[in-house]
């Protein structure tokens, strides 16, 4: 049974992307996204920084992981990367 369909935007999908990524507590390597949504990395970098000053995402370029209080403020993190 599938409930329904829905194709995304370009806009969308970073924040799709992450929905599922930062669930992990290990987090996904950052190829991963340009590989899964057809975006180049370099298209959410100025989100990317500023998480990771908030220290929300850990500091290693090669993986989008959550930090432990990233983790806990999932939602907060989540919303940095609504279009």
């Amino acid at each position: 049974f599938q409930a329904g369909q829905q194709l995304l935007t370009k806009a969308e999908l970073p924040l799709e992307f992450m929905m599922n990524a930062l669930r992990l507590h290990d987090g996904v390597a950052a190829e991963l996204f340009e590989q899964r949504t057809g975006l180049a990395l370099d298209e959410i970098a100025t989100t990317l920084e500023k998480v990771r000053i908030l220290e929300l995402l850990t500091g290693d370029m090669a993986r989008i992981q959550p930090t432990p209080q990233g983790s806990l403020f999932l939602n907060v993190l989540l919303e940095q990367f609504c279009a």
